[in-house]
């Protein structure tokens, strides 16, 4: 099923290679080389647009947050059929107001992932064809025919082979006329540059999230703390996947150049956006307050555990205190429990009065829409049924 996503990236290859190759006339190993920048320019190019509007509806929706919220909060409790029309009429129109897509967010990477496993496969199944390397039998990829698979193959940079990597076995990298260490050579100052480039986009992506993070979602919170642990561990990739696993120079190559463009894409981006759409005194002011009620809620959290730690130290340092301090803790836990389990009742009744209404309003909506099919029918039958001129 995945075979079909190798025919747009093999198909963009294959007419910058035409253009280079056949057009201006360039050594096939070069036009080779410069189609995998040529992929990159296309692809980024063609979700640049998405990307931006990702990145402004980011912004907006940073800035519409203190009203959602105010409006939210005038709602809060109502579970009745017109409060939650009214709420959902003016959640419309505050999204209509300020111009902005929830789901426009989502495009890049529906766009960008399946381009990333489809460039892998291809660049995967042109660097080990079938019968290996020493007896190969070539086959169309995508859109290449087998002549052009075979002079990928054949495709240098540096006197290395394209196909070639870094784990791959002494025999074949004999066969294709190179040794590990040049390869190693070659392919480890691009994976570091990868790894760097990786390095600076996750902590710009990180400041920004920073910036904007929605404190009363835990969701968004939480997602937050996954990207500070992402951007520590993720410049590890280039480097380990690139040294140990089965990636050709030519996926080395794809990786520099993808990441250079998106570092420098985020950074022009983000200048745009914090001129365009510099963050209001509200939001800052509504974040600022959100953010103090987060941190609060944790240092709760940490006393809490804390008072909990300190009594269980404290029952093996005075054992003759374990029975009182282990009911102080007892009754601590007991108490938070119960506040929490209080307030999770209490959103849940009214999600769940909300969810009744809703589906109410769903059957009324269904029942509407058969009682018009039922009239419309009635009516077309009514109009055959009556007699025409010549007969009456």
């Amino acid at each position: 099923m995945l075979d079909i996503l190798i025919y747009p990236v093999s198909g963009v290859m294959k007419l910058w290679h035409l253009l280079l190759h056949n057009v201006f006339g360039w050594d096939d190993s070069l036009a080779w080389f410069l189609s995998l920048f040529g992929l990159v320019i296309t692809i980024r190019a063609i979700i640049a647009p998405f990307t931006w509007q990702m990145y402004r509806n980011s912004r907006i929706l940073a800035h519409m947050r203190p009203e959602r919220a105010a409006l939210i909060a005038e709602y809060d409790g109502k579970y009745d059929e017109k409060s939650i029309r009214e709420l959902q009429q003016r959640q419309r129109d505050l999204n209509k107001k300020h111009g902005v897509n929830p789901l426009a967010g989502c495009v890049p990477a529906l766009v960008q992932t399946p381009v990333v496993i489809g460039l892998y496969m291809a660049l995967l199944r042109m660097a080990r064809p079938e019968g290996g390397l020493e007896n190969p039998v070539y086959q169309p990829v995508g859109f290449l025919t087998a002549d052009e698979v075979q002079s990928f193959l054949a495709g240098r940079v540096n006197n290395v082979p394209l196909p070639a990597y870094v784990s791959m076995p002494a025999e074949q990298l004999e066969f294709l006329g190179t040794t590990r260490s040049e390869v190693l050579d070659f392919v480890l100052p691009l994976f570091i540059a990868a790894a760097i480039f990786t390095a600076i986009n996750m902590a710009m992506s990180m400041y920004r999230s920073i910036q904007t993070n929605d404190y009363s979602s835990g969701v968004s919170t939480r997602m937050l703390k996954i990207m500070m642990v992402l951007s520590v561990i993720s410049p590890i990739f280039p480097l380990s996947l690139g040294l140990t696993g089965p990636f050709p120079t030519a996926i080395a190559l794809y990786w520099v150049s993808n990441n250079l463009w998106t570092l420098l894409q985020t950074a022009i981006m983000m200048f745009l956006i914090q001129r365009k759409y510099p963050l209001t005194d509200e939001f800052k002011t509504f974040h600022s307050q959100q953010r103090a009620d987060y941190r609060e809620t944790q240092r709760d959290k940490r006393s809490f555990r804390w008072n909990r730690t300190k009594n269980r130290i404290l029952m093996l340092l005075t054992p003759w205190n374990a029975a009182k301090l282990h009911a102080e803790n007892v009754e601590a836990k007991t108490a938070r429990v119960n506040k929490i389990n209080a307030e999770k009742a209490a959103k849940k009744e009214i999600v769940e009065k909300r969810r009744e209404t809703q589906r109410q309003m769903n059957k009324d909506a269904i029942e509407r829409i058969k009682k018009r099919r039922a009239e419309i029918k009635a009516k077309k039958k009514e109009l055959n049924d009556a007699p025409s001129d010549d007969e009456s």
